[in-house]
């Protein structure tokens, strides 16, 4: 089988972590999903479609934090279903991301696949 070196930027991951908010809203989140162009953010307070944020976060196997300006892409105002829908939060693009946050949001998301081998197919 051969290896890509990065995911597809498409691809998202599970990734529960807790994260901090900076901007148009601000404080402790939560981050449910991971792709190289963004994260799921469920938080009750949601910000505008358009307004940037800043997102601190940390990954498994890495002592720094990132810290990555994004801009709200859209918002979930609330859940659509109790089991399987999203709960209320936003999906956050990236905005712009040094080459280190990259290699490490890429490695993670290389290492959960991995691990998972129903994702196993799209390394």
């Amino acid at each position: 089988m051969t290896v890509k070196s990065q995911p597809p930027a498409t691809l998202r991951i599970p990734f529960v972590r807790r994260c901090q908010i900076s901007g148009d809203v601000s404080g402790p989140a939560m981050l449910l999903d991971l792709s190289l162009q963004g994260v799921y953010v469920a938080l009750a307070e949601l910000p505008a479609v358009g307004s940037e944020v800043e997102i601190a976060f940390g990954v498994p196997g890495n002592a720094r934090t990132l810290v990555i300006q994004c801009v709200v892409a859209w918002v979930q105002k609330k859940q659509t279903h109790p089991v399987h829908g999203l709960p209320i939060g936003f999906g956050a693009r990236f905005k712009s991301m040094e080459a280190e946050d990259i290699r490490i949001v890429a490695r993670t998301i290389k290492t959960y696949c991995e691990s998972n081998p129903i994702y196993r197919q799209y390394l």
